[in-house]
């Protein structure tokens, strides 16, 4: 059988940028090269692209700089992509586009919209669910519209905030109970987001969350309260994984605990966790309920992980947010529930292969006499 021309797609300017590094190494390890003709994308901090050499067994530092010195520029194109050369262009013709990307110009919408006008099928959810899921506070909205439970929250625009400054922070400190946690809107892997414990702490988490987007979310804690996570996929389906419990030392899940406790190398894999979560029958029910719920009014496509707060004591349970794109693909859940990495590699591109047919199948043109 023919194999498919598959670009594997990583980086971009993001303050996950190399969150994103991580997975693609993970990744590229479960495609099956039997089925797949691999071409490994990296889009740099300035969101230029360039066409990586094989992955070898190096580290990330080395394999980027390798990336950069042979400057192996490419433009994407309707179906595919050129190769620049010395003299010439050369074209590429894809079939799909896996997509590794974390946060900003990856996760958010921008590069599916790019990808919707050159006609490329990408994995994951479409412009309108990726933008969505990565901005926290229109996904409070929809889990609002949804009649889910929500944590009390303030949220406000840069400038908002500097010009009105005093009102903001009377009504945080009116609306909400500390412990708060102030975060960016749009972004992941815990960057940019602060504890607050007190009024004095206040200004200055907001500030540094400001750093990374300006829209912020300001939002009530909820005391003895655990994270559990749901990986969720639409395979003809929807179907839900089994939950885990990830295990913190900190206040909260910070970026260090994903990503650097265990090893550099592991990604999401290196957090302690328990698996399957430590709650009952009733709650795994509903959190699957709920995860299946919230991805389908998203339409949402492909992958992703909705994450949770569960109080214990009083059995309270409020979505958090999703992960169009999470880090290492939420393998560990999808393994959990027998699903190996290789076999998820495969659902992901089989499945967004089958939604650019569905598009390619509408009809795009209307007839009409304005023009006469």
């Amino acid at each position: 059988m023919k194999k498919k021309n598959l670009a594997v797609v990583f980086g971009a300017k993001s303050a996950e940028h190399e969150v994103s590094i991580v997975t693609v190494f993970q990744a590229y390890e479960w495609i099956d090269k039997s089925k797949y003709e691999v071409f490994l994308i990296y889009i740099d901090r300035e969101n230029k692209a360039f066409l990586c050499p094989k992955l070898r067994k190096e580290d990330y530092k080395s394999f980027i700089e390798k990336i950069l010195k042979q400057q192996k520029r490419i433009e994407f194109v309707k179906n595919g992509f050129l190769l620049k050369n010395k003299f010439y262009w050369k074209r590429y013709k894809l079939d799909v586009a896996l997509l590794i990307m974390h946060g900003s110009f990856g996760e958010d919408g921008k590069i599916q919209g790019m990808f919707d006008f050159l006609n490329i099928a990408y994995t994951g959810s479409d412009v309108v669910g990726s933008a969505l899921g990565m901005d926290k506070v229109l996904m409070k909205s929809v889990l609002k519209e949804l009649g889910l439970p929500v944590l009390p929250y303030v949220w406000f625009y840069k400038r908002e905030f500097r010009e009105n400054k005093k009102e903001f922070l009377a009504k945080i400190n009116k609306d909400l109970k500390y412990p708060i946690f102030v975060k960016p809107a749009n972004a992941g892997s815990s960057v940019g987001i602060t504890r607050v414990d007190s009024n004095r702490q206040l200004v200055k988490a907001i500030d540094y969350a400001l750093r990374f987007d300006r829209k912020v979310l300001v939002e009530q804690g909820l005391d003895n309260a655990v994270d559990i996570n749901c990986a969720v996929m639409r395979d003809g389906e929807i179907k839900t994984t089994v939950c885990e419990q990830p295990i913190s030392e900190d206040k909260f899940l910070s970026f260090e605990e994903k990503y650097l406790k265990g090893g550099k190398r592991k990604g999401m894999a290196s957090l302690s966790r328990i698996m399957p979560a430590p709650i009952s029958d009733k709650v795994s029910v509903r959190i699957g309920e709920m995860t299946r719920k919230i991805f389908r009014v998203l339409g949402g496509w492909g992958m992703a992980r909705m994450d949770f707060l569960y109080q214990t004591k009083t059995g309270k349970l409020y979505p958090n947010e999703i992960n169009t794109i999470p880090g290492s693909l939420a393998y560990y859940l999808w393994g959990g529930s027998g699903v190996k990495p290789r076999e998820l590699i495969d659902k992901m591109i089989n499945s967004a292969i089958r939604r650019q047919k569905e598009t390619e199948s509408l009809t795009c043109q209307f007839k009409s006499k304005i023009l006469d």
